[in-house]
């Protein structure tokens, strides 16, 4: 009976080929086999998974003077890459950026505090004192500024007062008013430099 077999498996090897596949069911080829399994581990990837994207930063810059700056545009565009279940995607595109800033009052009140470093002419010319017994320094107040003029209250350890002043720079002004000496109480003309904080 075995030879009987062997023999016809020899003769016949299309039958025995056929004879792989079970009765009721659709034999695939190997090839074809990888395909499907390929194509469910992507649709489950699909399903299960979500995508990474990376993108581009921007870095937007802005200087003392007002002047913004930033990356993103031509020549280096804002860039942004896909990655999902073996797929790459990648897209770029310009960055549009619209700097909103207040600009500084041009006038109006302010608490703006200085220290100052001044004269009083009149104390040695008219008041019989030594020329150092006319140096005089404080604190100032400036309240009130058109553009670069402004206005200021000063006391300092010979004197207090009130003065018109410049500004030379954003911190350092020169200042022109009047005063009245401590304790003799003798009018005086202040002039002087000040440092705002």
């Amino acid at each position: 009976m075995k030879r009987l077999l062997a023999a016809c498996l020899i003769l016949f090897p299309t039958s025995a080929q056929a004879a792989e596949c079970a009765e009721g069911s659709t034999c695939v080829p190997p090839d074809d086999l990888k395909a499907f399994v390929a194509i469910a581990r992507e649709k489950h990837c699909l399903q299960t998974e979500k995508p990474t994207f990376t993108l581009d930063p921007i870095t937007i810059i802005t200087d003392e003077k007002g002047q913004v700056f930033y990356t993103g545009a031509d020549p280096n565009p804002y860039k942004l890459r896909m990655k999902w279940c073996g797929y790459e995607a990648d897209g770029e595109g310009k960055v549009k950026l619209t700097a909103a800033m207040k600009e500084p009052e041009t006038w109006g009140f302010r608490f703006r505090p200085k220290a100052y470093l001044g004269y009083l002419p009149a104390e040695p010319l008219f008041h019989g004192s030594s020329a150092r017994q006319g140096i005089d320094a404080g604190l100032m107040l400036d309240f009130f500024h058109v553009k670069w003029a402004n206005v200021n209250v000063a006391v300092g350890f010979r004197s207090f007062g009130l003065g018109a002043g410049v500004d030379v720079t954003q911190n350092f002004g020169l200042v022109l008013g009047y005063s009245v000496s401590w304790l003799a109480w003798h009018s005086n003309i202040l002039g002087g430099i000040d440092f705002a904080f």
